[in-house]
């Protein structure tokens, strides 16, 4: 049985078998030594064992929980040894650009801070492609004057990539083998392009003072830098102000969306004028899915709507309080949202195909000719009361009256429409229409509608509203009613019929609750 210890290194602590611990701690006291007097060795030994870390937590799994030696030594083989720099470099040498392929890493794709012009993201994806940055940002002002879509292609890759930050990460964005000596020749370049960096301010502010030295203070420099200032001042505070608009807007689209999907209602804005709270619930029951394919179109609609919410209020708050952006978030909700976007695509043309063919049901109606010379027409107000008592408006606008009941059903109201009959005898017809994905099943769906009317003597009672059948899903159903009246002959509609009636000359209110003619011009008044 061997002893364990616990060791943290960069920040994560690791269980790791003695003879390992002692291999590990003789290895990186034998760099510390080999760096004792490189400039920078503070950086290199901290990036070393970052990329230690990141290595022995490539090995770590659900049935192997402890370093052991031998992962020490696998991790020690990859790093390199710093006795043998110096042979490993002369061999490199001759080894010329584009040879083997086991001198390179693996590329990972990640934004350039060092020579970003805005995000740094064209400068990654010349690293990451291996060409010249000038191409790449040409590329982007191209897609923006000709096809405007360059700067949402930048954003989406500037939220999407990770900035490469740590020297690990710039290695591999340039497809550099992460190890001592890469690290190492990276960390002495950028010390000495720091170098020249302050070598070059340093020249710059000696000539500064000596001008100020010579020529005085310049009052209008100062009032060009105070202004700056208050400038920067400013724009602070306006994004503050976006940001805290940003949030209050995301956090409400975010409730708003989660009341709707979870049953709790959403706003659903109907011809202009009223407004009611529609349960996305009903609006799943209607849709021709399964159950189970519903719940997945619901986990579909919270990933593509709820991701780009929840990124809205995570850039909002940076904006506010100013937060350093967390690694990988970017690019783990733009995978997520992806997802969402499938299943919805993939629901959407399910859904699209039920409703590509549509198929009309005509039915002449039985009645009996009225004693004399009028037909009374009516509403069933008692079957009207227990409806509406029942059930609240699901959908309604100038073309569709969709209602639905505590138990689950759904109803649509009916058109009525008065026309010339062609021979001396009153006509009722029904015409039901419907969508499907065949011709076939768009009719058999219009067939099963159930709507139903009765007479009584010279009366007829109609059902305002009809009920889908046994198929509850909704696929554009609908059921128009023909009056046929002859010429010379009366029809009386009761008031309750406004709601139902259409008619292109008359307003509905016009022709309820009056008695009409028929002439060879269409209805008119007894009286004209």
């Amino acid at each position: 049985m061997k002893k364990t210890l616990t060791i943290n290194i960069s920040g994560i602590i690791f269980h790791i078998d003695e003879d390992a611990y002692e291999k590990l701690n003789i290895y990186l006291d034998t760099l510390k030594t080999h760096f004792t007097n490189t400039q920078g060795k503070d950086e290199i030994i901290a990036d070393i064992e970052g990329r230690i870390a990141e290595l022995l937590q490539e090995r770590i799994t659900d049935a192997k929980q402890v370093i052991t030696i031998k992962d020490v030594e696998e991790v020690i083989s990859l790093m390199g040894d710093p006795g043998q720099f110096e042979s490993e470099e002369s061999e490199e040498e001759q080894h010329a650009p584009g040879g083997d392929e086991d001198f390179r890493g693996q590329k990972r794709l990640y934004r350039d801070p060092d020579h970003k012009v805005v995000g740094g993201v064209a400068a990654g994806l010349a690293a990451y492609f291996n060409v010249d940055v000038l191409w790449i940002r040409l590329a982007f002002v191209i897609f923006t004057l000709i096809w405007l879509s360059g700067l949402m292609i930048y954003a989406v890759l500037w939220i999407a990539m990770p900035e490469a930050r740590t020297t690990a990460e710039k290695l591999q964005m340039k497809g550099e083998k992460v190890n001592i000596s890469n690290i190492e020749k990276s960390i002495k370049d950028e010390v000495s392009h720091l170098k020249d960096k302050l070598n070059d301010l340093t020249s710059q502010a000696k000539k500064t003072v000596e001008k100020k030295n010579t020529q005085g203070e310049n009052v209008f420099e100062q009032i060009i830098g105070l202004f700056i200032t208050i400038l920067k001042v400013f724009v602070r505070i306006i994004l503050i102000i976006i940001g805290f608009t940003l949030l209050l807007t995301g956090i409400g689209l975010a409730l708003a969306f989660l009341f709707a999907i979870f049953g709790w209602g959403g706003p659903v804005i109907l011809d202009n004028r009223e407004a009611i709270f529609m349960p996305l619930t009903d609006f799943f029951t209607l849709l021709p899915v399964s159950a189970g394919g519903t719940a997945i179109l619901k986990l579909g609609l919270m990933l593509f709507l709820g991701i780009p919410l929840m990124m809205l209020i995570y850039n909002a708050s940076r904006m506010i309080f100013g937060l350093e952006r967390i690694r990988y978030v970017g690019i783990t909700a733009l995978n997520i949202w992806i997802i969402g976007l499938i299943i919805t695509l993939f629901f959407a043309f399910r859904i699209g195909r039920d409703f590509r063919q549509s198929a009309t049901a005509t039915q002449e109606l039985q009645i009996v000719q009225p004693a004399k010379d009028t037909l009374f027409m009516t509403v069933n107000e008692e079957f009207l009361d227990e409806l509406l008592y029942d059930s609240y408006d699901l959908i309604r606008s100038d073309e569709v009256h969709l209602v639905a009941t505590e138990e689950g059903d759904f109803f649509e109201q009916i058109e009525v429409h008065i026309f010339k009959a062609r021979d001396v005898d009153y006509g009722l017809k029904k015409i039901t229409t419907s969508r499907g994905r065949t011709k076939g099943a768009a009719r058999e769906r219009a067939e099963v509608v159930n709507w139903q009317y009765e007479q009584s003597g010279d009366t007829i009672t109609l059902n305002p509203y009809f009920n889908f059948g046994e198929h509850q899903s909704w696929q554009a159903q609908h059921v128009s009613l023909r009056i046929n009246v002859p010429v010379g002959k009366h029809i009386t509609l009761d008031e309750s019929m406004e709601e139902i009636l259409e008619w292109s000359r008359y307003s509905p209110n016009t022709l309820a609750g009056n008695t009409w003619i028929m002439t060879e011009k269409g209805l008119q008044r007894p009286e004209l």
